[in-house]
């Protein structure tokens, strides 16, 4: 069934997640941070907390009638679908492993070739890999580098596992009937964009998917500074992650491309905050005419809209005057918006709750949001809006690093 996203808010029909796995317990011994990096203060990640939270955060979903896809298990299916399938994934996924050399490369091309199974090729892929678990052209016999100490040490990681696979929002995004294959910030998180790519292009039920960006381009750009505002208007921060060079390819295809309904595209500028790094940690729609905000964003970031030029294939740009409150009430065409701040009336606790990414919440339905459950302030503000609130802890799994909205990619939405 084909992708309709069309806002944030409508019902959520069906959605894509990823449940964690071994690939968070493979690293040598006492390594952790040199898979988890974005964990400086932990040493180890608890798997079966992740798991529990996980499992709460998918019946949330499933409460609401959402029919609930797991990535590895689409890419099982698609690997399966033909015989190219799986050879562009390899060609693809070690292009991106981080091999350096024709040798490295050569051994992770031939470690997942033999594997048997989709299903294994998929877990050698997500799981990482050793060098004791490869073969190399110059295995066999005396070897210098074995005498001098220079050999690859077996438990050496020669491709690191994916662990950052749950925030399956930011390797692509969904707009429209289409989907933006997005060039991640971290070129280790490319190799994610390679699974999703193999299932848009391979799977029976979404190989006809358009794509509106291109994950070779040499600009940055990840999907949790995409925003969708209306079958007409989509905004896009410009954060850390995301370059305004890459909000130009993706303007120019979206406001010409024959299978794009966008109109406009509304850049706005990201402030810079040690865990908030995507505008979704900024903002996020909860009702038709109802925001949650930090309120920095607010006071700070200038906005631009972005529409067709007279001449084909080129775009124009107007600075919005009044900043962002404007540009969402133009996109909109909602003159009176509501904005919640984070922290609601207690300015004290604002700063707190947006580090805690209070404003990165996923709206179920019109007026109805799953939260993270520690943001008292955010949630009580919010409920006194008339928002509907689904509470829920998921610190093990995005570590401070995102919300509710992070862990999830809709596939359909209502309209």
């Amino acid at each position: 069934m084909p992708i309709h996203i069309t806002s944030e808010i409508g019902k959520i029909k069906q959605a894509l997640l990823y449940r964690p796995g071994i690939e968070t317990q493979n690293y040598p011994e006492g390594r952790f941070g040199q898979v988890f990096s974005l964990r400086p203060s932990s040493s180890l990640f608890d798997l079966d907390r992740a798991l529990a939270e996980c499992d709460a955060y998918t019946s949330v979903l499933e409460h609401e009638g959402v029919e609930v896809l797991y990535l590895d298990q689409l890419l099982t299916e698609a690997l399966d679908s033909c015989p190219e399938a799986r050879a562009s994934f390899v060609d693809s996924f070690v292009d991106e492993c981080g091999a350096i050399g024709a040798e490295l490369q050569q051994a992770v091309r031939e470690h997942l070739e033999h594997t048997q199974s989709a299903q294994e090729l998929v877990s050698a892929s997500i799981g990482g890999i050793r060098h004791g678990q490869v073969t190399y052209c110059f295995d066999g016999g005396d070897r210098l580098a074995e005498l001098t100490g220079e050999a690859y040490a077996p438990d050496e990681l020669l491709v690191s596992p994916l662990n950052t696979m749950w925030f399956v929002r930011d390797p692509v995004s969904t707009i429209g009937s289409g989907i933006s294959f997005n060039h991640m910030y971290w070129p280790e998180r490319n190799r994610e964009v390679a699974l999703y790519q193999t299932i848009f292009k391979y799977h029976p039920n979404f190989k006809d998917t358009p794509s509106f960006y291109r994950h070779d381009s040499t600009f940055h750009i990840e999907g949790g500074d995409i925003i969708n505002l209306d079958a007409h208007n989509v905004a896009v921060g410009i954060s850390r992650r995301t370059e305004s060079a890459a909000i130009d390819m993706l303007a120019r295809t979206l406001l010409w491309n024959p299978d794009s309904s966008i109109d406009a595209v509304w850049a706005i500028e990201v402030p810079e905050r040690s865990l908030c790094i995507h505008l979704d940690t900024y903002l996020s729609r909860v009702d038709y005419d109802t925001f949650v905000v930090d309120p920095q964003l607010l006071a700070e970031s200038r906005s631009y809209q972005i529409t067709r030029n007279r001449a084909e294939n080129l775009c124009q740009i107007h600075a919005v005057e009044k900043g962002v409150k404007e540009a969402l009430a133009a996109a909109l065409g909602i003159p009176e918006l509501r904005f919640i701040p984070c922290g609601g009336s207690n300015p004290n606790l604002a700063e707190k709750e947006c580090t805690n990414n209070a404003a990165s919440v996923l709206c179920l339905r019109p007026g109805k949001v799953c939260v993270y459950e520690e943001n008292q302030a955010t949630n009580a503000a919010l409920e006194q809006a008339g928002i509907d609130l689904v509470p829920i802890s998921i610190h093990e799994l995005t570590n401070g690093f995102g919300g509710p909205n992070c862990l999830c990619l809709p596939l359909r939405r209502d309209e």
